[in-house]
């Protein structure tokens, strides 16, 4: 699960893949850095969740039709699978012919527990969630909005940083 912040950079992709050609472990560096800049953010939203199950039922193992547990809710793995990440793959197309064109930089807490818990929006569940824990998007973004102006003037500069180092000129 990903919220978009509408922060929009032109050549950032093609630039760190030719850093990524050019010096390998500076490409990591980015990365370390952008981790490091979103940190404050990764660590509210980990705080915010609640310590146990949200609901009741959230305790129990919920199995989908593949027979793997989708449901139930472990503090230690639901948390640690918040995590940001960098992603300089190409915009590709589908079949049908829409573009596919993932984030460069972006936090994503993983797992079904944070499709259900921070977006669920229709259905009894999702009021129960709603009434206790507020509006979709219940963490990740509400994390993300105690931060903003600093992790987006600092990304600003990681990504001019970027642009320097590949002789690029990005923009806004």
């Amino acid at each position: 699960m990903s919220v978009n912040v509408g922060v929009e950079f032109t050549g950032l992709k093609v630039a760190l893949g030719e850093l990524n050609q050019l010096d390998k472990s500076l490409r990591r560096q980015i990365t370390k850095d952008f981790k490091a800049i979103v940190q404050p953010v990764v660590q509210k939203a980990q705080f915010d969740l609640p310590s146990g199950a949200p609901l009741s039922g959230m305790a129990r193992s919920w199995k989908g039709a593949s027979g793997a547990d989708i449901m139930s809710w472990q503090d230690a793995q639901v948390k640690r699978n918040i995590k940001a990440f960098t992603n300089a793959k190409k915009v590709r197309s589908s079949p049908t012919g829409n573009l596919q064109n993932v984030g460069v930089f972006g936090i994503r807490w993983a797992g079904p527990q944070a499709t259900i818990f921070d977006m669920a929006a229709n259905g009894l569940l999702s009021r129960n969630l709603t009434a206790r824990y507020g509006q979709p998007s219940r963490v990740i973004y509400r994390a993300y909005e105690a931060a903003s102006d600093q992790v987006e003037r600092q990304v600003q500069q990681l990504v001019n940083r970027v642009m320097m180092l590949t002789g690029r000129q990005g923009r806004l």
